[in-house]
């Protein structure tokens, strides 16, 4: 992401109209994203588990809230370090 140079705000973080000026999706083959998924997939720092607790919580917490139909705890799931193993990328790897 440093490569972006974007302004940064108080604790560091881009400031938002300076994100919107890329495309979202090249976001996601941005190194920070691959490491993120990486992450969740393989569990590191316990990411998975506390990612499936906050799910467990949302759902407990709407479960009975006649005005929710569903959620979707992970759309459009990435495949995480496609450029180590870009076995990823083939029909069947990543969504089998």
């Amino acid at each position: 992401m440093s490569e972006y140079n974007y302004t940064l705000d108080e604790n560091q973080w881009p400031l938002i109209p300076e994100c919107n000026k890329v495309a979202f999706w090249k976001y996601y083959t941005t190194a920070e994203s691959l490491t993120i998924f990486d992450s969740l997939y393989t569990n590191k720092y316990g990411l998975q588990d506390n990612f499936v607790k906050f799910w467990e919580i949302v759902a407990n917490r709407l479960s009975k809230n006649k005005y929710v139909v569903g959620f979707d705890p992970i759309n459009e799931p990435f495949p995480s370090d496609f450029i180590d193993n870009p076995d990823l990328l083939k029909p069947g790897v990543f969504d089998d």
